[in-house]
């Protein structure tokens, strides 16, 4: 990592730097300022936020891992003795929850749950939606409707993670250094298989290839710092 002339650094640096313009323009498509808060998006723009996170989030965490590793572990931090001390200072009021925190990246993967059999398709109405009386409570049942690009649909947990990456772009030595410290522990900080989002579309195949080789270089170097 430290040689100039190894290609995994020019792969590091180029794709760190896109990630960071690619970040920034899907912010400013999905217009995010000031405040944070956008529950809903389009279908369209959800699907794209939804393909966009799929592949950026496991490449954040490999270029973090791979500058990580590149810096060396580091040791965790040792716990508190649980003897005798000052106690604390009790506050008057308890400090007031910001409007819309911060969310921060998640640094390890989750382990793969087993594959599932596909759900069967939802029943479609050729009729159009059933009659629903006045005085009777029914809910409402989004199959029944046809699916239209402009439809509004939840996005919360996805604005989140879009949020979460940008921290760790704005914040990189504060997630390098916990990385350092992660890779230290017994447990694998990221998957050894290869994202299948690296596989897939918008992914170019020229893409393919550096997030392949970004991985593999990444799984090495977790497995040599364990």
């Amino acid at each position: 990592m430290t040689q100039s002339a190894n290609p995994v650094v020019h792969a590091v640096r180029f794709s760190l730097d896109r990630l960071d313009w690619l970040t920034g323009q899907m912010g400013r498509t999905l217009g995010l300022g000031r405040l944070p808060c956008l529950p809903f998006l389009a279908r369209q723009q959800l699907r794209h936020l939804t393909q966009f996170l799929g592949w950026a989030e496991p490449l954040m965490r490999r270029l973090i891992l791979l500058m990580a590793a590149d810096l060396g572990a580091l040791p965790p931090r040792p716990a508190l003795p649980a003897g005798p001390g000052p106690k604390p200072v009790p506050q008057s009021r308890p400090p007031a929850r910001p409007l819309f925190p911060q969310p921060h990246f998640c640094l390890c993967e989750g382990r793969a749950a087993p594959e599932r059999p596909p759900a069967p398709p939802p029943k479609r109405y050729r009729t159009g939606p059933r009659i629903r009386l006045l005085d009777e409570e029914t809910p409402v049942d989004l199959a029944e409707y046809p699916a239209q690009p402009h439809d509004l649909l939840p996005a919360g947990r996805q604005v989140r993670r879009l949020l979460a990456l940008g921290h760790a772009l704005d914040h990189l030595p504060r997630y390098v250094e916990a990385m350092r410290r992660l890779m230290c522990g017994p447990r694998p900080v990221i998957a050894r298989a290869l994202p299948r989002a690296f596989c897939r579309l918008p992914v170019t195949q020229a893409e393919h290839e550096t997030l392949a080789l970004l991985h593999q270089v990444a799984v090495e170097d977790c497995l040599d710092t364990s």
